[in-house]
C-alpha cells in the first residue's frame, strides 16, 4: 500500500532532473563555440600546451563527439527514462558534469589552472559515480537496452577523456607555477599516476568499451604529442600504458563472458 504513493511522490523529481540534465547537456554544444568566439583558441597557447605529455592537437576534437553523445543521451532519457531507483542521483551527477564543462571553458580561458584542475576532479568524480551505477547496477535498469548501451558508452567516453585531463591540467598548473616544461622526470611520474588510475578504473568498470576508448584516445594522443616534443621515453611510456589498459579491458570482457 505504501509503494505506489512513494513512487508517485518521487516521479516529479525524476522528471524535473531529466529535463534539467537535458537542457544542460545541450548547452555544452553552445558553450564551446561561444568560448572560442570570445576567447579564441586559448588551448593552443600557454602552460596548457607546453607540457611534454600534452596530447597531440587533434585529440581535443573528441570534445565535439563527447558533447554530442551526452546531449543525445540526455534527450533520450527525457523520452524513455532510465527506470532505475538511482536515476535521480545519476541525473544530478550528469547535471554537475554538464555545468562543469562550461565552467572549465571559462576558467581555462582565464588561465586559472588550479581552478581548472578542481573542476575536472569534480567532473571526473561525478562521471565515475554515474559509470559505477550504469556498470555495477545495470540489472536495475528498465529502459530500452539501446539506451542503456548509449548511456554507458557516452558517459564512459566522457569519463575516460576527463580522467586523463585531470592529470594533464595538473601538469599545466605545475608548469605555470614554475616547474620545468621540459622536465621529463616529474612528468613521467604524472603519466604513471594517470596510467595506474586508468588501469584500476578499467578493472572496476569491467572493461566497459566507452571508458576504455576515451582513455586509449588520450594515451595515444599523449604518445604522439610527446614524440612531437622529442621525448621518446614519455612517448613509449604512454604506448605501454595504452597497451596495458587495452589488455586489462580484454581480460575483463573475457572474464565477464565466462562467468
Amino acid at each position: 500500500m505504501t509503494t505506489a504513493p512513494a513512487a508517485r511522490s518521487n516521479a516529479p523529481s525524476v522528471t524535473t532532473w531529466r529535463w534539467v540534465a537535458a537542457v544542460l547537456a545541450v548547452s555544452q554544444l553552445v558553450a564551446s563555440p561561444v568560448s572560442r568566439a570570445v576567447n579564441g583558441e586559448f588551448l593552443k597557447s600557454g602552460a596548457t600546451n607546453q607540457a611534454l605529455i600534452t596530447p597531440a592537437g587533434y585529440a581535443f576534437s573528441l570534445w565535439g563527439l563527447i558533447t554530442l553523445l551526452s546531449s543525445v543521451t540526455a534527450v533520450a532519457i527525457v523520452r524513455y527514462g532510465l527506470g532505475s531507483p538511482w536515476e535521480t542521483d545519476a541525473l544530478i551527477d550528469a547535471s554537475v558534469v554538464f555545468v562543469g564543462f562550461s565552467v572549465w571553458l571559462t576558467v581555462a580561458a582565464q588561465d586559472w589552472l588550479w581552478a581548472s584542475v578542481v573542476v575536472f576532479i569534480v567532473m571526473a568524480a561525478a562521471l565515475a559515480h554515474i559509470m559505477w551505477l550504469l556498470v555495477r547496477h545495470r540489472e536495475e535498469l528498465t529502459c530500452p537496452r539501446w539506451l542503456a548501451v548509449l548511456a554507458t558508452v557516452s558517459f564512459g567516453l566522457y569519463l575516460g577523456w576527463s580522467s586523463i585531463a585531470v592529470f594533464a591540467n595538473v601538469t599545466a598548473a605545475l608548469i605555470a607555477a614554475g616547474w620545468s616544461a621540459s622536465g621529463a622526470g616529474w612528468q613521467l611520474a604524472v603519466l604513471l599516476a594517470a596510467s595506474l588510475t586508468a588501469v584500476v578504473a578499467t578493472v572496476l568498470l569491467r572493461g566497459t568499451p566507452g571508458y576504455v576508448a576515451g582513455v586509449l584516445w588520450a594515451l595515444v594522443a599523449i604518445a604522439i604529442g610527446a614524440s612531437q616534443r622529442d621525448s621518446a621515453m614519455l612517448s613509449m611510456t604512454a604506448v605501454v600504458a595504452a597497451v596495458a589498459v587495452a589488455a586489462v579491458a580484454v581480460w575483463q570482457q573475457v572474464r565477464a563472458r565466462t562467468r
